[in-house]
């Protein structure tokens, strides 16, 4: 009898718990995340520290010592690198950054075993002058932006621009034309970061997270200049030219402490981004189309699931559409690209949390289990059936303009190398579709209580994930305001960023989910009440 309440009560729980996980981070302890200004010349000594430790390793390798040389390395990477929280303070600032310290820890200790006095001599050289670079950025001392070294390759080309665009701007606001200043940083955006590709590659290249940190930054500058609080809008200016010329000199292979180029991007890179682009972008879409089309065979209307792969059929044609539209008309790009993602993936929420609430509902219906399992009853009405196409429909179309867009400068920077993009692409939608069948068939043979239970919860989290990165869309589009939550950390494939409207969308969102059930419990128990007496008074009646 109390069935419908035992399927529903780890729903609630689900939700509750996933609320906590993702406002964790606003209450973790201050010391449990490292706060790069937390006070002034704190990275530069423990820059100071680990270079100690790297001179103490050259000095026992070339003693002789070479356990005592992969000592001190392992020492000054993991006790004081990362258990200072340098690496974690580092990675928010700069994930290219953290990767090139990894790769040369790595390659020191292997210089090490291999007895190489002059890679040993460099490599520790070369971490050196990393972390103190690090460490000054970190400590917010003053780079001259004029004195650092940007790459004359394409995206260095395309970061001069950004950078004489935000000093115009800076100019213009401390000037006393806010607007015009705000116009000059759009034009850097939408106009450079955006439309030339310098963001995707970042995003693939380098990561998403530090794609969201150089979009907050720029959205806090333009906020700075509408409050007219010019002196913080510079330094933000400043900070972001300095990230702007880290990441150029990253996607043009360009090392600055040599003024030397790869000369362009190595097939594994080229292989790589292609292959993650896809993975990223299409994951979420499949995911949810996955479920969608799950529940229809549960349900027993797999002919019906046409409809839902017609709607996914459409998704694609005017994702291709849209992606000529952005590419040719460089007007139709930028914000507006950024407002069409939001509205789409808001649009999606909406009905995420419809077919959630939905199935849970189903789930603890006996009468509507009883004709899926007979399959005496045409259990999905018309609207119903639509409803789960527009779903997967609004899944596929929220990121497949811009997931097209991502692949012209790959192919742009692939040169005589495209068939390892195009072969990235294919293993990575290989890969998707391995995703899609483990998930369509193991998900079946789960029996039909906790398969509703299991799908329901599931699409509250997507619901989740795409409100934090619709409100980011509409952030960047100028749609609403953005307001940075300090020390916290961005998860960008989950849609969590450190900002206050993103994480009280999502609270809101959950707290509708959880009260929708708890409602749905109450309404239940309200029928089987209803219907108990019903069968009592039949009961009564029958007996005189």
């Amino acid at each position: 009898m109390a069935e419908p309440v035992v399927l529903r009560r780890p729903f609630v729980l689900g939700g509750v718990l996933l609320l906590l996980l993702i406002l964790l981070p606003v209450h973790r302890p201050a010391g449990a995340v490292a706060d790069p200004s937390a006070s002034a010349g704190q990275w530069a000594a423990v820059a100071q520290k680990i270079s100690d430790q790297l001179d103490g390793a050259g000095t026992a390798f070339h003693d002789g010592d070479a356990e005592g040389a992969r000592s001190r390395v392992k020492e000054a990477r993991y006790s004081t690198y990362v258990g200072s929280g340098f690496e974690e303070a580092l990675g928010a600032k700069s994930g290219a950054d953290v990767k090139d310290a990894d790769m040369d820890f790595a390659l020191l200790v292997q210089a090490i075993k291999d007895s190489n006095a002059d890679k040993v001599d460099g490599k520790i050289d070369e971490l050196k002058k990393l972390l103190k670079n690090a460490a000054q950025t970190l400590d917010g001392s003053s780079q001259n932006v004029a004195d650092l070294a940007i790459s004359p390759g394409k995206w260095g080309q395309v970061a001069t621009t950004m950078i004489g665009l935000l000093d115009q701007g800076r100019d213009a606001s401390a000037g006393g034309d806010p607007e015009q200043g705000k116009d000059l940083v759009n034009q850097a955006y939408y106009g450079n970061y955006e439309t030339t590709g310098f963001e995707k590659v970042t995003m693939s290249r380098v990561s998403g997270a530090r794609v969201s940190t150089i979009e907050l930054q720029f959205a806090n500058i333009k906020k700075d200049m509408t409050d007219r609080n010019n002196d913080s809008a510079a330094e933000r200016i400043a900070d972001l030219e300095v990230m702007l010329i880290q990441d150029a000199n990253t996607l043009d292979d360009y090392d600055p402490s040599t003024g030397t180029s790869s000369g362009g991007s190595g097939g594994f890179t080229l292989f790589i981004s292609a292959f993650l682009v896809i993975l990223r972008e299409g994951l979420e879409a499949i995911l949810v189309v996955v479920a969608v089309i799950a529940f229809m065979v549960k349900a027993g209307m797999k002919r019906q699931s046409r409809v839902v792969w017609a709607g996914v059929g459409l998704a694609v044609a005017l994702s291709v559409a849209l992606a000529l539209l952005f590419h040719f008309v460089t007007a139709a790009a930028g914000a507006n690209q950024e407002l069409l993602e939001g509205v789409t993936a808001l649009f999606a929420v909406a009905m995420l949390i419809w077919a959630s609430n939905w199935m849970s509902s189903k789930g603890g219906d006996n009468s509507w289990q009883g004709a899926l399992e007979g399959q005496t009853a045409e259990t999905i009405t018309r609207g119903t059936l639509i409803s789960l196409a527009f779903m997967a429909f609004l899944a596929v179309l929220r990121e497949g303009a811009e997931t097209i867009l991502f692949y012209q400068p790959i192919l742009a920077m692939a040169g005589d190398e495209t068939h390892l993009v195009w072969l990235g692409l294919a293993v990575g939608g290989a890969s998707l579709i391995v995703v899609y069948i483990l998930i369509r068939f193991f998900s079946v043979r789960i029996p039909l209580r906790p398969f509703f239970l299991v799908m329901s919860i599931f699409l509250a989290a997507m619901a989740v994930v795409f409100t934090g990165s619709g409100i980011k869309e509409l952030q960047e589009a100028g749609m609403l305001p953005t307001t940075s939550i300090s020390g916290l950390p961005t998860f960008d494939l989950v849609g969590i960023y450190p900002r206050v409207e993103n994480l009280t969308a999502q609270a809101v969102v959950l707290i509708i989910i959880v009260a929708l059930d708890v409602i749905g419990v109450r309404r239940a128990r309200r029928r089987r009440a209803a219907s108990e007496g019903r069968n009592e008074q039949a009961a009564i009646e029958t007996t005189e």
